[in-house]
C-alpha cells in the first residue's frame, strides 16, 4: 500500500496548510472515490517522496451517450529543493503512466497562472477557454425549499437517494460532468469543508460561504437537476434561495451549467481563490483532447472549496 504519510509530509512542506494535511485526508481523496482510485504520480528518493500529482477520477457525459473518464489533477508539489532538477516534468510523466494504466481518457487541470503555461508550452496541454465568474442577481421566488447542513448523519442516511434518484443528465453539446447520489455523498464528505445542501423542487443546489475583505459571501458550488428539464431554471430563485440562507445579497457562482440561465456582474480574476486555468491533456488517440467542450463545470466539479 502506498505510503500516504509520506505523500502529506511532502504537502505538508509545500503548501503549508493550517492545521497540517493528515494521511485519512489522503486516504479519502485519493482511495474511496466512487469513479475509481486516483491514479498517483510519485517521484521518491530513498523515504522521502520528491513530486506529487494526483489523477482523481472524474465522469463526464456527452449528448451523444459517450462518457469520457478524466483525471481531475491535484497536489502537484515537488520539493523546494528539488527543484530544478527535472522533478516536475518526471513527476507529471509518471502521472501520464499511471493514468493510463488506470483507463483514464486524459487528465483536466486547475492550473494557476505559473503552471499553466508551463503545461501548455512544455509540455503540449490544451489551455481552455476560461470559464465566468459572477455576482449573481437574487429575484424573488416563492417556491418551496429546504435548507439541510451536510452532517455525517445526513451522509449516511438515504435522502442523497431520495433526493436525487438518478444521475444527472449531458446537455445538448459538449460534455458536462455528471453527479449520481453515490458520488455526491463521497464528494459532501470532504474534511474541512462546510457545505450545505438547499433542495427545491426541481433541483439540489450545493453552498458554502466565505468572506471577501470582511464580507460575507455566499459561494453556489453546484446546481443538479432532480429530473429532466423543460427549460433551464433560472439563477435568480436560486441565488435568492442560497442568499436567503446564508444571510447575504451577495451570491458568486463561477463556471457554466447547460440547465440554468445565470444573469449577474462578472467578477475581476483577482476575486477567484486563485486564478483559474483549465488545461486539458489527452492519453490516447481516442480521446480528442482538441475538440473537448466543457457543457456543465462549476465549483464543486473540483476542490476549490
Amino acid at each position: 500500500m502506498t505510503d500516504l504519510a509520506a505523500t502529506a509530509d511532502l504537502l505538508n512542506d509545500v503548501f503549508a496548510p493550517d492545521p497540517l494535511l493528515q494521511p485519512d485526508e489522503l486516504s479519502w481523496y485519493y482511495d474511496e472515490n466512487p469513479e475509481g482510485r486516483a491514479a498517483v504520480g510519485r517521484v521518491v528518493d530513498g523515504v522521502r517522496q520528491l513530486g506529487n500529482y494526483a489523477l482523481v477520477p472524474l465522469r463526464f457525459d456527452g449528448v451523444d451517450g459517450s462518457i469520457v473518464r478524466l483525471g481531475l489533477g491535484v497536489d502537484l508539489a515537488v520539493r523546494p529543493d528539488s527543484r530544478g532538477t527535472g522533478t516536475f516534468r518526471r513527476t507529471v510523466e509518471d502521472s501520464y503512466a499511471e493514468g493510463r494504466s488506470a483507463g483514464l481518457d486524459g487528465i483536466i487541470g486547475i492550473a494557476n497562472l505559473e503552471s499553466a503555461p508551463r503545461m501548455v508550452e512544455a509540455m503540449g496541454w490544451r489551455h481552455l477557454d476560461p470559464l465566468p465568474l459572477r455576482l449573481l442577481f437574487a429575484t424573488p421566488w416563492s417556491g418551496r425549499r429546504e435548507h439541510h447542513a451536510v452532517t455525517g448523519d445526513l451522509l449516511a442516511g438515504g435522502l442523497l437517494e431520495e433526493w436525487l434518484p438518478n444521475r444527472s443528465l449531458p446537455g445538448d453539446s459538449g460534455h458536462a460532468a455528471t453527479w449520481s447520489a453515490e458520488q455526491l455523498r463521497w464528494r459532501l464528505g470532504k474534511r474541512r469543508a462546510e457545505y450545505v445542501l438547499h433542495v427545491l423542487d426541481d433541483a439540489i443546489l450545493v453552498s458554502t460561504r466565505t468572506r471577501m475583505a470582511g464580507v460575507r459571501f455566499a459561494m453556489l458550488l453546484k446546481v443538479i437537476p432532480r429530473r429532466p428539464l423543460d427549460a433551464p431554471l433560472r439563477g435568480g430563485p436560486l441565488a435568492a434561495a442560497v442568499g436567503e440562507h446564508h444571510r447575504t445579497p451577495f451570491v458568486v457562482h463561477w463556471g457554466n451549467n447547460h440547465d440554468v440561465r445565470f444573469r449577474g456582474v462578472s467578477l475581476p480574476r483577482r476575486f477567484m481563490p486563485s486564478p483559474l486555468e483549465i488545461v486539458l491533456f489527452g492519453f490516447h488517440d481516442g480521446f480528442d483532447a482538441a475538440a473537448f467542450e466543457l457543457s456543465c463545470f462549476e465549483f464543486l466539479d473540483f476542490d476549490a472549496f
